[in-house]
């Protein structure tokens, strides 16, 4: 009875030595990226400053804890044309993307931005719901 005893215990010890520890996953960040060519036409221009101005002031206290970050991306470069090519981008325009542990894992084309690019209000109010939105599916 003793031998196993002492066979369990060193069983269990070695199990829990051995057993890969499992911390907290690191939190998911959301990135809002306007992809746009080298070449900016007048709209282009207006886009971007309209979906930086929807994100960085709308949604001041997502961006402030690192939960939501701001960006650009030149979908001529290597770099853009290759993440434009993995989310199915076939034009300009704003993209969400959840980023875990550097890796994109899902994205979000926000699709209906050209066709408000008569009424800021209206855009402004767009982004901000479809990010926010995307933001509570992000955990």
């Amino acid at each position: 009875m003793a031998r196993l005893t002492i066979s369990l215990a060193l069983a269990l010890a070695t199990a829990a030595i051995a057993a890969p520890v499992q911390g907290p996953q690191p939190p998911a960040t959301v990135q809002a990226t306007y992809f746009h060519y080298s070449y900016r036409c007048i709209s282009c221009v207006k886009l971007e400053r309209w979906a930086a101005l929807a994100i960085q002031s709308g949604l001041k206290d997502s961006i402030r804890t690192g939960r939501l970050k701001w960006g650009t991306m030149d979908l001529e470069s290597p770099q853009g044309s290759a993440l434009a090519d993995k989310i199915g981008l076939m034009n300009k325009n704003v993209v969400l993307m959840e980023m875990r542990g550097g890796r994109m894992v899902r994205s979000k084309e926000l699709a209906s931005t050209w066709k408000l690019l008569r009424d800021s209000s209206a855009f402004a109010d767009y982004v901000k719901s479809e990010t926010i939105a995307f933001l509570k599916e992000t955990r």
